[in-house]
């Protein structure tokens, strides 16, 4: 069943369950939040695009706004405004946030700045509680310095000013640096993640460690698109190359952030809950090596 494929991977750790306003599957978190496997994510564009693309979205039925600082103050000031324009229940909607500030060094000062940069997010997205907000990098210096960053996500988690605390690009090693700490652990690490990653072992290593993944960059800079093996596995499907990519994302029990300026590409993006990749196909796009990025940037 589609159950079964799409949570291999998450079976003693995590749940499945359909959000009704949109029919995307859910997953759940390590504390109990239950988190859309679809998110929208804007890229740098101009503050127009970055609107009319996030309400092109939640027109398709989006309900997840992942909403990165690196993207600009004046995108995440965009996109709000088309949360708010949407007439959308905030209790519909998924948003998150996310904090960069990897130059960072220090306990303290890796501290200061990550407080900054939370209270920031708060003001942009106009929202006085977030579904989540996400560490987009690791500070460069040292473990110490990592803990300083994740003691001011932890502060505002306990205030219930989040409803969930997540890293993005973290190895195993920062990761560890963390759990040694004995806090929160993240719910959600968001890595570079596609079709050609499926050798590495870092959805099972986070996995145990009782963290979600979460993919950007899902078709490998568009890559993935116009694929021979995707485009292939499709054709029996009547699926495109980009909707395998993506299954095969899911099936592999990870979640997925995305992003188009297109409303008939951010609709199809949806359209992959009625078919399954069989084990055979599966197997074939997990072993399958075509050149795209690295998984860590």
């Amino acid at each position: 069943t589609f159950l079964f494929s799409i949570m291999a991977l998450f079976l003693r750790s995590l749940a499945l369950s359909v959000a009704a306003a949109a029919d995307i599957p859910t997953v759940k978190l390590n504390n109990g939040v239950e988190m859309p496997v679809l998110a929208f994510a804007a890229e740098v564009w101009d503050p127009t695009t970055c609107k009319t693309a996030t309400a092109k979205a939640l027109d398709a039925g989006f309900r997840f706004v992942w909403s990165s600082t690196l993207v600009g103050d004046d995108c995440q000031k965009a996109q709000q405004e088309a949360i708010k324009e949407s007439k959308l229940q905030r209790n519909e909607l998924f948003i998150a946030g996310t904090v960069n500030d990897p130059k960072c060094s220090g306990f303290e000062d890796c501290y200061a700045e990550t407080k900054a940069g939370a209270e920031k997010q708060f003001t942009l997205l106009a929202e006085k509680q977030l579904d989540m907000l996400m560490l987009d990098y690791p500070a460069d210096a040292n473990c110490d310095s990592i803990r300083g960053q994740w003691k001011a996500f932890e502060e505002v988690y306990a205030a219930k000013r989040v409803r969930s605390i997540a890293v993005s690009n973290f190895n195993l090693q920062q990761l560890h640096c963390l759990k040694a700490s004995n806090g929160t652990i993240p719910a959600v690490n968001q890595m570079r993640y596609a079709v050609g990653h499926g050798k590495d072992p870092v959805v099972q290593e986070d996995h145990a460690l009782g963290v979600a993944v979460q993919a950007y960059s899902p078709l490998a800079k568009g890559k993935l698109a116009t694929d021979p093996l995707c485009s292939k596995i499709g054709e029996a499907h009547g699926k495109s190359a980009v909707q395998v990519a993506l299954t095969w994302i899911l099936q592999r029990g990870v979640s997925i952030a995305t992003q188009s300026t297109s409303l008939d590409h951010l609709k199809s993006d949806l359209q992959l809950f009625d078919f399954e990749l069989s084990d055979a196909e599966m197997k074939k796009l997990n072993q399958y090596s075509p050149q795209i990025s690295t998984l860590m940037v």
